[in-house]
Formats: structure tokens, sequence, C-alpha cells
């Protein structure tokens, strides 16, 4: 018997249905036969069959139904997996040949190894920028990793620019430099990976921002010292050079000079290079001082020459007035000073103007 809800074939006794548990309908009643002979003429009341209740129990599906509905299933997740392997295929394909441009990772450090704090960067001591980035192409494409440091102007403390290699795995560069100024301001440090396959350019970049200490470090300060010093021995060597050419004696501020420059050589702090610049300008000064003092004792020589000139006319005068010459030079009137404080005095060994002589205590006879 067929059930009326779901289909299923159901003996015909049977008054449920075995796979939905629906009531069926009713079976066919069985007629029984009289026995042969004559019939009772009585006629029993009929009594109405008692109605028959079963409880609404969804019995077991058979094997076979069972069967084939984890057919179906199978089947359906089997087409699922076949319709998702073929698009993830295409996509992991797609993936494996993207190029990939990451820069994972800026970070300054210092390069031996100690803490450095990026808001007081010290002077002088080596630090590195370091990357971590991955980098993937094919072997037609390239790759480049730019880094570059700029100050508070916008200008380019440090400037950096290397090939890089595909990898798939990640890879790092240091940028290794020492900062011997600084302004108190913040630098901007960037790392820019670029990639190039085909038409696809990717690219990735990553700033950090970190403060130098503000003014110059020690060897910045001794460089600065040294050059200063040694144009300053170079203008003390110069001036020696014209003192000597005057016919000056300058033999003991050459050896104070020389003695100098070889302490410059061994200048290890920008204090030891000042001194030595000081030293040198003292050569100098002194060397100014005596071409000074030559200027001066070569004017003071042409006028004394030319006062013992007026003096000797005057003894002349004297001589042509009396036949002879006076006593001492204060009876002579108008006599000129030597400027360099000398006095004069005079002599002629015959008592004629053609033997007079006229001197200076500190020029002599000119």
């Amino acid at each position: 018997m067929k059930c009326p809800g779901c289909g299923s074939d159901n003996p015909d006794s049977t008054r449920f249905c075995t796979s939905c548990g629906r009531p069926l309908s009713a079976a066919p009643t069985q007629v029984m036969q009289s026995p042969p002979g004559p019939q009772p003429t009585a006629t029993l009341p009929t009594v109405p069959a008692a109605p028959v209740y079963a409880p609404m129990q969804q019995a077991p599906a058979s094997k076979k139904s069972s069967r084939k509905v984890w057919i179906a299933v199978i089947c359906s997740v089997l087409a699922l997996c076949v319709i998702g392997a073929a698009i993830a295929i295409p996509l992991l394909i797609a993936a494996a040949n993207k190029p990939i441009a990451d820069v994972t990772l800026v970070k300054l450090i210092r390069t031996d190894g100690t803490t450095l704090d990026p808001h007081q960067v010290p002077l002088d001591t080596e630090v590195a920028v370091r990357v971590n980035y991955t980098a993937k192409f094919k072997e037609s494409g390239s790759g480049t990793l730019h880094v570059f440091v700029k100050d508070s102007s916008g200008e380019n403390v440090i400037d950096k620019e290397f090939e890089v290699t595909s990898s798939g795995k990640p890879q790092t560069k240091e940028v290794k430099f020492t900062m011997s100024q600084g302004s108190g301001k913040p630098l901007d440090c960037s790392a820019e990976l670029k990639v190039t396959q085909g038409k696809q350019k990717p690219g990735d970049t990553k700033t950090i921002t970190f403060t130098a200490q503000e003014g110059k470090g020690p060897a910045l300060q001794l460089k600065e010292a040294t050059d200063a010093a040694t144009k300053k021995c170079r203008e003390a060597t110069d001036t020696l050079k014209a003192t000597v050419a005057k016919g000056i004696v300058v033999t003991d501020l050459a050896d104070r000079l020389s003695k100098a420059l070889t302490a410059l050589e061994a200048a290890k702090t920008a204090a030891e290079a000042n001194a030595v610049a000081g030293t040198a300008q003292t050569v100098i000064d002194e060397c100014n001082a005596r071409i000074t003092a030559q200027q001066q004792q070569q004017a003071a020589s042409a006028q004394c020459k030319q006062n013992q000139a007026v003096i000797k006319s005057k003894l002349v005068d004297w001589w042509s007035g009396s036949g002879n010459f006076p006593d001492s030079m204060s009876q002579l009137y108008g006599i000129p000073s030597c400027p360099s404080g000398g006095s004069y005095t005079y002599y002629a060994p015959d008592t004629t103007p053609a033997t007079l002589h006229v001197s200076c205590s500190v020029h002599g006879e000119l």
C-alpha cells in the first residue's frame, strides 16, 4: 500500500506508514463464510467495533532510504568541493604571481647594541636605520629600497638607494651614519620600497621620527678648530716670510710656530687646536710689531738725518762768523730734537767745515 503522505510503499496489512507514521486507509474486511446447512433465524444486534488508536510515532527509516539520503549528501559535498577548487586554484596561482612590496619595520638603533632614546640621539655616535621588508617579483622585474633622513628644513641628511633581491622571505637592510650636529628639531627617517613587474608597480613606505641632541659634537668641534688653526698657521707662515724679506730677524718666531704645528698634529680636542691657533696669532702679531718698529725706526732715522744736516749747517754758519766752532751744542739756537730721543754731538779734527762731523747717540752719523 502506498502512503498518501510520503509515497512510501507499505505492506497491505500495515495501518501506519513505516516511513512517516501517517495512518493508512482501513484494511479490507475479511468475510467469514457460513457453514452449509440451515441458518438460524434469529438475528443478533450488530455491535460497532471499537475504534483503534495508535500513537503517532515515526517509524525508523528503512536502510534503503537512508542510503539514498547519504549518497545525495555526499554528492552535494563533492560538488561543492569541486566548485570551490575550481575557484580557489586560479586565485592561488594569481596570488603566487603577484609582486610584493611590504615594509614591515623602520627602526633607529645604536650599532654598539646599547639602548637608544629616539628623542635624544647622541652626537658623534654611530647609529643605523634598520629596515625589515619583503620584496617579491619575477626575474624580469626589479626592486629598489630608498632610505633617507630629512631635517626640519626638508633637506636630505642621509640619502641611500639600494637594489633589492626577490624573495618570499623577510629581508633586512641597515644604513649606518653618525650625527655630527643637531638643531634640537625632529628629523624624519623613511624607507620607501618599490617593486616593478610588468605594469604592476606596488610600493610601500614607512616613516619614523627622531631628534638629535642640539649643538655640535666633539668631532665636529675638533674638525672646525683644526681647520681654523691650520688656516691661522698658514697666515703666520706667510707673515714670517714677509718679515724676513724686510731684513728683520724672526728666528725665535719661526721656532715658536714650528712647535705649534707639531702640537696641532697631535690635537685631540677643540681646545688643543684652539691653543695652536692662538700661538699662531702671537707669531703674526709679533711680526707685525717688528715690522712697525722697523718702519718707525726708518722714519726716525730719516728725520734724524735731516736734523744732523740742519745742525751741521748751523755749525758752519757759526764757524763762518767767528772762524771757530762753539764750545758746546747748547750755544746753537733752534737745534731740532732726535725723534728717538738721541742727543747730538760734533767734532772737527782740524777745526774747519771740511772735517766737520755731526752724530746722534741713537742713530749715529747719518
